[in-house]
This record gives structure tokens, C-alpha cells and sequence, in this order.
């Protein structure tokens, strides 16, 4: 019998080498090649945008006053801050929401004006503004109210807002319907497109533009020493929400990731820096490090109806407390793994009946499921199968709450849209959305749902665009080093991933808990460490004197002042032939 060895998970693509523009940005920057071949690749071929790419500088940050309605709403907190008006800042459980509350809140503390903190629940609010936040307003006798990720679309609710008699100010990144609230609506996305504003920042980061331009003009001059640490240090809460909110790594938000997360270790900010001690972050965290250790523990006070214990740790200014919230939050991080583990643990039979069914999505769910964890249960079915993946549970209101994702190439809004007549309501987008639904239909949804899926064409596996093909030898230490001027990686700007062709796997093991992967791989007399994550069931087939190709990211292990390559493997497939 002939062993196949382990299928790719997606498609690879090798982008097609440039060698005109690349050997001319090689040479007006003095690049190596592979680097140089890696912005050409991201777009950046003129050097002016590859300086940009490989040093971003807080230069290229708008000018506050270019922002949508800035004079409005500068004039309506300076009547608040100078008018001893009660002041609500409106925030929102997920990081970008609470990040950019603790922002203001931080703020209103500096100019000795503390100002009171609504941040919604999950279940029982929903985004945005509800009755209980309007309650909250009518009782404090708000004179200001600013809102910070969320409010552009808040037409009706800050139309009652306004008729108590208090101004309202949002600063938000989400782009606006046909009809804008009669506020002073701070969102890039309204700017005139001949002003050419960068609108892809998220609501901290707008929050932080709006600051940075109000502190310049109380200040009417140069800023105090302790306004500009202040400015400083709020850098680390609008890189952790730009990471966390997924927004483009691109143009503007290079240089507030970047220099925001080298302020990160050594922060001003006692929360901030309690927070990455907890997590086990260097002095300088990468923006895998926002994404997948900051970020979590920040999103999992949200998901389980603590997202003041997230806010209060982020505008904490005391350092002992800060170390007591942070530890309290990771334990919260914990209970939310243990909680998603179980939920998972609960709905196997469900997704295991209708995996033996062939059915084209899965929908699952059960009336005592934890709804904050929903959304990450959801994902992990579709990494594991494949299909889309919508998950419910039962909520205190009566009705029936979910969340769904798709893998690339399927239109969640597409597939909902069929299950109109059942469900109560639907929002979102291609690959994530929420929906709700009376929990005595929940049959008719599935097989709504079902049935619309079984019409469409099944996606196609992902997409890999790979930057180059490349030898095992070739990626020195000090080339690796130097491909690591391209972060920070995320959004709108991946890590570099090469392909390597025709290896031998010498020898393979599994380590940590045995759900991933170290491999030895090895061609030419040249042999490399390799590392698979969460690929030892996937891979499990693999046996030494294999022969692969392989797609990876290259890194360093440093280790006793020595720095050695490693490779973090995306994908594999047996060579061909």
C-alpha cells in the first residue's frame, strides 16, 4: 500500500518574482534581496513607501483638527471640563471598547475632571447604547456623554440623549449609515475623500487622535511634561486595540503599533505593565503578543460579564493594585478556557451527528451554553472541519443567542438571509456573525440553514500567497533579523512565508502537551529545526525519510547569546513525483 502522507490545508500561490522593481529598490535602499522582494510584494516598491514600511514614524499621524467635527467636539468638552458638568464615557466590552474608556477616563483624571464609566453587557445590553445606559445618563445628569467605539449608528438613542439636555461626543471607527446622530461625530470614515484621511484606525486610536488634539489646545502652547507622558504612554492602549480589532497594519497604524508596543514593558500606565507581566510578555511585545496573549485575557472579562475588571485594570493608576486586577483577570482568562473546553465538550455529539449526516454547515448549540464563549467555539469547529460553523445558546431574555463563523470564500450574511422567516434577527458579516432566535425554533433554523448551504458551492480551501522559494542555508541569522524590519505583522501585513522544496524529514517528536510538532528537516547536507503548532494530529502520518515541501515563517532562538534560525510551519504537503 502506498502512503499519500498528509494533505495541504489551503492553496499555495508563489507570487511572481519581480526582479526589475526589486533590484531597483535594492539598490536605492541598499536591501538584500528577499527583503527587498517582500515589499515589492506588499505594495511597496517605491522607496519613499518602503522607508515608511521599514522605519514608520508618529510623523505620519493626521493632524487631529482634520478629523470629522473636531471644533464641535472640542467646544462640547471643554464646556463640560471647564462647566463642572458631569461627564459619561460610553464604551464597549470587547479590548478596542474598553481600551479606549480607560483612555478618556485616564484623561478626565489628568485634567481633574473623573468622569463616570458605562461599558455594556454583552447579553443583556448588545452593542452600543441600551435603556440601561440611557437610565445611567438620566440618573448621573450627564452634561457630556462620549462615546468611544460605538455611536455612529446610534440615531434614535442619542436623539433621547440629546433631549435631556446633554452633549454628546463620539469617537468611533465604524462606517457610517445614510443617517448620522446629531453629535459631534468624531469617525475618519466621514471625512471628504479629497482630504485623503487615513480611516482605518480603530476607536481607540481615534479616541487618542481626538486627545492628542484637545491637550494641544487647552495647552495653547508646548504640552506640560506630564500631558506628554500621559500621550506616551496611551500609545500602548491604542496599539493593544488596533492589534486586538484587527485593523490594517498599514500607513498610520505601523507607527502606533510599533511605538506603542515598545512603550508596553516600561509603562506609565500600571495596568498596561501588569498586564504584560502576567502574561508572561518581554519588555518589547510583538503584535502576536498583543493578539494572542494581551488581548485575550483583556476579551475574556467581556465574554463573562466582567468587562469593568478589563477597564479597571487598563485605567488602574496604582501599581500594587494593578498586580492584584491583573492576576484576577488571568484567572478570569483560565475560567474561560475551562468554560470553552466545556462548551466544546458538550456540543461534541451534536457536531459529530451532523459531520456523519454530510451536513454542509454545522449549527449547534444548547439552552444553558455560555453565550461570551460562543464566538470562539464557533471558530475553533471551523478550523477543525472546515464548514461553517453557527453555535447557539439559551440567554435571560427568552431568546435563543449565536454566533457564527465561515472559513474564506463562504457569505455568512448570504446563508442567515435564508433563515429570515425564524430567526428574530441577524447582523455581521461574510465570516462572523450573531443572530437570535425564539429557542422552539431552533429546528426550523438548522434546516433552513442547512438547506441554503446544500445550494451553494462548497469554498475553496484557503489561500497561502507565498513571498519566495527559498534554500534551507539561505536564511542566515542576520537575514531573518532583517526580514523582522518588516513588522509589525498582522493585518494588512503578514509575517513573510517561503517555500521550501525537496526536504527530507530526518527526525520528528511530539512536545508540550503533545499536540504539537518538532521536526528535523534537512537538504543538501543543510538541516533546520522546524515546529509545528497544533499539528501533531494533523500531521500524524509524517515518518522520517519523508521527502516535503513546506510553507513557514523564519525566526530566531536566541539561547545563551547565541541566535539560531528556526521555522514555524504554516503547511505541508508530500513532493510530488
Amino acid at each position: 500500500m502506498i502512503r499519500t502522507g498528509p494533505a495541504p490545508r489551503c492553496r499555495w500561490r508563489l507570487l511572481p518574482e519581480d526582479p526589475g522593481r526589486r533590484d531597483a529598490l535594492r539598490r536605492a535602499l541598499d536591501l538584500h534581496p528577499l527583503v527587498a522582494q517582500v515589499l515589492v510584494n506588499r505594495g511597496c516598491a517605491d522607496p519613499a513607501a518602503a522607508r515608511s514600511m521599514l522605519s514608520p514614524s508618529l510623523g505620519e499621524l493626521p493632524d487631529p483638527e482634520l478629523l470629522p467635527d473636531f471644533e464641535r467636539a472640542v467646544a462640547a468638552c471643554a464646556a463640560a471640563l471647564d462647566g463642572n458638568r458631569p461627564i459619561l464615557i460610553h464604551g464597549d466590552y470587547d479590548v478596542d471598547g474598553i481600551a479606549g474608556s480607560a483612555l478618556l477616563a485616564r484623561l478626565c483624571r489628568l485634567l481633574g475632571r473623573p468622569a463616570e464609566v458605562f461599558l455594556p453587557d454583552r447579553v443583556e445590553d448588545g452593542y452600543s447604547f441600551s435603556e440601561r445606559s440611557l437610565d445611567r445618563i438620566r440618573r448621573l445628569g450627564a452634561g457630556l456623554v462620549v462615546a468611544v467605539d460605538n455611536g455612529t449608528g446610534a440615531v434614535d438613542f442619542i436623539g433621547r440623549i440629546r433631549a435631556l439636555g446633554a452633549e454628546v461626543v463620539v469617537l468611533d471607527h465604524h462606517p457610517p449609515g445614510p443617517a448620522v446622530p446629531d453629535a459631534a461625530v468624531v469617525n475618519p470614515w466621514r471625512a471628504p475623500a479629497e482630504a485623503g484621511l487615513f480611516p482605518h484606525f480603530c476607536g481607540t486610536a481615534v479616541a487618542y487622535l481626538f486627545v492628542w488634539g484637545l491637550l494641544r489646545r487647552r495647552a495653547a502652547g508646548a504640552l506640560p511634561e506630564s500631558w506628554r507622558r500621559f500621550l506616551i504612554d496611551a500609545l500602548g492602549l491604542a496599539a493593544l486595540a488596533t492589534v486586538a480589532d484587527v485593523m490594517p497594519l498599514r500607513g498610520p497604524n505601523r507607527a502606533l503599533v510599533a511605538e506603542g508596543l515598545r512603550t508596553l514593558g516600561n509603562s506609565g500606565f500600571p495596568g498596561l505593565a501588569a498586564l504584560a507581566r502576567v502574561a508572561g510578555v518581554r519588555a518589547e511585545p510583538s503584535a502576536a503578543d498583543a493578539a494572542f496573549r494581551l488581548a485575550p485575557r483583556l476579551n475574556a472579562a467581556g465574554r463573562l460579564g466582567r468587562p469593568d475588571l478589563a477597564f479597571e485594570l487598563l485605567a488602574c493608576g496604582e501599581a500594587r493594585r494593578a498586580e492584584l486586577l491583573a492576576v484576577e483577570l488571568d484567572e478570569l482568562n483560565c475560567r474561560r478556557r475551562e468554560i470553552e473546553q466545556e462548551e466544546m465538550r458538550r456540543l461534541e455529539p451534536q457536531v459529530e451527528e451532523q459531520l456523519q449526516r454530510g451536513d454542509p454547515v454545522l449549527f449547534c448549540g444548547r439552552p444553558e451554553g455560555r453565550f461570551g464563549v460562543l464566538g470562539i467555539v464557533a471558530a475553533r469547529l471551523v478550523e477543525a472541519t472546515g464548514r461553517p460553523a453557527l453555535v447557539w445558546a439559551g440567554c435571560g431574555d427568552g431568546l435563543a443567542r449565536g454566533s457564527g463563523r465561515a472559513p474564506e470564500g463562504f457569505d455568512l450574511a448570504e446563508l442567515l438571509a435564508a433563515a429570515d422567516p425564524w430567526l428574530d434577527g441577524h447582523g455581521g458579516h461574510a465570516r462572523a456573525a450573531g443572530f437570535h432566535f425564539q429557542p422552539d425554533r431552533a429546528g426550523q433554523v438548522g434546516a433552513a440553514l442547512r438547506r441554503a448551504a446544500a445550494e451553494l458551492p462548497p469554498p475553496a480551501p484557503p489561500e497561502l500567497l507565498v513571498d519566495a522559494e527559498v534554500g534551507v542555508a539561505e536564511l542566515s541569522p542576520g537575514l531573518v533579523e532583517r526580514l523582522g524590519s518588516l513588522a509589525p505583522f498582522g493585518e494588512g501585513n503578514p509575517e513573510p512565508l517561503f517555500l521550501a522544496s525537496g526536504l527530507e524529514l530526518a527526525a520528528l517528536r511530539p512536545i508540550g502537551d503533545g499536540s504539537h510538532l518538532e521536526l528535523r528537516l534537512q537538504r543538501n547536507g543543510h538541516a533546520v529545526r522546524a515546529l509545528g503548532w497544533r499539528r501533531a494530529e494533523d500531521w500524524s502520518g509524517l515518518e522520517p525519510g519523508d521527502r516535503l515541501d513546506v510553507l513557514f515563517h523564519p525566526t530566531l532562538n536566541r539561547f545563551r547569546g547565541r541566535a539560531s534560525v528556526e521555522w514555524t510551519l504554516r503547511d505541508l504537503r508530500p513532493v510530488q513525483g
